[in-house]
């Protein structure tokens, strides 16, 4: 599906910034993996009140995960368990993974 884990990040960001109808000052995705499945809380803070708020189904998402899984695993660790993908309007981010 992607060429390299650089391409599926740009997904994930696009997935995540097209999701939100509000403005944002960022929006996380927490991501749990386990074998086929991946479970996903997306949260964002809303840019003008602060406030938190929730995303779901963002379309496509989960697949961009499983495939980032894949994509970054190591025949030493395997695929990420958890994984949290937090993205700012300037298109960086920050993204943490658990082998555990």
């Amino acid at each position: 599906m992607f060429r390299d884990e650089i391409e599926c990040y740009q997904a994930i960001g696009t997935a995540l910034a097209t999701a939100a109808d509000n403005p944002w000052a960022s929006i996380t995705a927490e991501i749990a993996l386990e074998d086929c499945r991946v479970d996903a809380v997306v949260s964002y803070v809303d840019a003008n009140t602060g406030a938190t708020g929730y995303l779901a189904g963002v379309p496509g998402l989960a697949n961009c995960f499983y495939e980032l899984a894949r994509l970054v695993s190591t025949p030493d660790k395997g695929h990420f368990r958890s994984c949290v993908f937090t993205l700012e309007p300037n298109g960086r981010f920050d993204v943490d993974f658990s082998y555990e």
